[in-house]
């Protein structure tokens, strides 16, 4: 008890401070995450609104300006045509030369297009011709169709990771022509802008526009796909949320770039968090496991000095259980442990006793009269058998000789003798009953009339004691044949029910006095003299209540000269372990 609430105590504590530690842990996580992407997310703005100044420089220069005084300044029958041109991819370079975006390497590179016409471009970095001038015509075909916007941030792919911001201007919105500048934005660029969020394992960041189209992510596989709706139905602003992804929790906070209306998503994997609880309780885990190492070996040591009568005792029990009942427990120096000892020999003796006096006894007296039973035939009726063999044997050569020998052989073959299970089944016993009815109606012939009977022929594989049925029928026809000159009827009837089995032996004979048999002492049950009805019948009795209990037995019924019907009762849930 002492260490379950030690340990119940360490951990509700462990418990509760994980809780808090987890709390703070993910107050302090909040409050970074949004430190770090506001910084980010000013980075991008600054980044982007220096982009969005360079082509508005770009779209004040004098070239442009001339062309939206002139719109045939770009007129390939203007014979200042390649003069014009000339000095527009000079302006450009110069503009881009003196301007941050020169030093930042923010953009790649710069393409102007009136309509369809490229006029010129400048680069910040080396890149070849002609992949310039397929992404911008490309880009270019996108812009010039599209009627509704003027200012254009154009996603990266797979194959091209390449952001374009594009800026449309016209000379008069009456006409057609359209001068289109186009900037190439690196998105590595964009992604060292917020390289810090990168920081922890797993993190997720992504900058999408508001159809959710990816721009920027570190994950370049997603680059120019629509993010996952699974992020943004769950994302507000203003708050920080946790969401599932993947099959896997992130805490997920959000800003929007106001320069130009893309989101940035920050999306940190929220095992990092439960890693982090886990580490910051190592040295309170640490502690807990020293303290309960400590109190256990304290509690065992006590424990020991003082559960020693309880193994003593147990000792003596397993003694006892092994029938050792000459075990005894030594005394102690506790008066108390020391009355508990002597109460415990003195009942060990006390069983010893019983055993000796009683139960052995009582053992002895059920063994003999089973074995009685096996041998309590009636010698005169194995006399009078012979006698009729031997007879009928001189007068004349009859089958009938060879069925008495036969079903005698069988009789004494099937062990009313010799055969030592305590437990048999119905249709063996009603074998035995058949043997010796069929013997006696071959002696008596047509003064003896029997039949059987069953009410569910089921019953037949009901297990019953040895030996039964058979010494209820002899009786019936020692009394109902031997004694009377009349003719006998002896019938024998088997019913059941859900718990009982009931077989009634019924005959016509002299009948007897019930109460003088059951009631009479049997002081010699090895004595010939004592009457054969009385040991037979309530040897029978006896050895059934001492089975199933005294609620089974038998239940006669006697009138003198009408008849008996006596009715065994039997257990028919009573097991075979337990009957014998």
């Amino acid at each position: 008890m002492f260490i379950a609430i030690m340990l119940i105590t360490i951990l509700v504590f462990g418990i509760y401070a994980t809780y808090n530690m987890y709390n703070n842990i993910m107050k302090n996580t909040y409050k970074n995450m949004n430190l770090m992407i506001d910084a980010n997310n000013e980075n991008l703005n600054q980044s982007f609104s220096i982009i969005a100044n360079t082509s508005i420089a770009l779209s004040a220069s004098d070239a442009v300006q001339e062309w939206i005084k002139d719109d045939n300044y770009f007129n390939k029958n203007n014979e200042k045509y390649y003069l014009n041109v000339q000095n527009l991819n000079k302006q450009f370079q110069n503009i881009l030369t003196y301007n941050n975006v020169w030093e930042l390497n923010s953009l790649t590179y710069v393409t102007v297009y009136e309509n369809r016409e490229l006029l010129g471009y400048t680069y910040t970095k080396q890149v070849s011709t002609k992949k310039i001038t397929d992404d911008s015509k490309r880009i270019n075909e996108l812009v010039i169709n599209d009627t509704e916007k003027y200012i254009s941030y154009i996603p990266p792919s797979q194959s091209n990771n390449t952001i374009y911001y594009t800026r449309k201007l016209k000379s008069d919105f009456t006409t057609n022509d359209s001068l289109i500048i186009i900037a190439a934005i690196g998105e590595e660029y964009i992604k060292n802008k917020y390289n810090s969020l990168l920081s922890y394992d797993g993190s997720l960041v992504y900058l999408v526009d508001e159809e959710g189209i990816i721009y920027s992510s570190n994950d370049n596989s997603l680059l120019g796909n629509k993010i996952s709706e699974d992020i943004t139905n769950n994302i507000d602003t203003n708050k920080m949320n946790e969401i599932n992804y993947n099959n896997k929790k992130y805490v997920t906070v959000s800003r929007e770039i106001k320069e130009n209306g893309l989101k940035l998503i920050y999306m940190l994997p929220k095992s990092n968090l439960i890693k982090e609880t886990v580490t910051g309780m190592n040295s309170f885990i640490l502690i807990s496991i020293i303290l309960s190492v400590v109190f256990i070996t304290f509690v065992v040591i006590i424990s020991m000095r003082t559960t020693v009568f309880i193994k003593d005792f147990t000792t003596a029990m397993n003694k006892v259980r092994e029938k050792d009942y000459d075990y005894r427990m030594i005394k102690y120096e506790d008066v108390t442990l020391d009355t508990l000892v002597t109460t415990f020999n003195s009942m060990i003796s006390e069983i010893q006793t019983l055993l000796k006096t009683t139960y052995e006894s009582k053992i002895l007296l059920n063994e003999m009269e089973i074995k009685f039973l096996q041998y309590q035939m009636n010698p005169h009726f194995l006399f009078n058998i012979l006698l009729t063999i031997q007879i009928k044997a001189k007068m004349c050569k009859d089958e009938t000789i060879y069925q008495m020998i036969a079903s005698l052989s069988a009789l004494l073959r099937a062990g009313i003798y010799g055969d030592k299970r305590s437990i048999i089944t119905i249709e063996e016993e009603l074998k035995y009953v058949e043997y010796y009815l069929s013997l006696q109606k071959m002696r008596y012939e047509d003064r003896l009339h029997y039949s059987i009977e069953l009410d569910d022929e089921e019953i037949r594989i009901c297990e019953i004691p040895r030996l039964v049925i058979e010494p209820i029928v002899e009786n019936a026809i020692v009394h109902g044949v031997e004694e009377s000159d009349n003719e006998a009827i002896v019938s024998v009837e088997i019913s059941n029910d859900d718990e009982k089995i009931y077989i009634k032996v019924v005959d016509n004979g002299i009948g007897f006095d019930v109460e003088k048999i059951m009631n009479t002492e049997n002081k010699d049950i090895t004595d010939r003299k004592v009457e054969r009805e009385k040991m037979g019948l309530k040897n029978t009795d006896q050895r059934l209540k001492l089975i199933y209990g005294s609620d089974y037995g038998l239940n006669i019924q006697s009138q003198k000269n009408v008849g008996t019907t006596i009715e065994i009762i039997i257990s028919k849930n009573k097991g075979r372990a337990e009957n014998v």
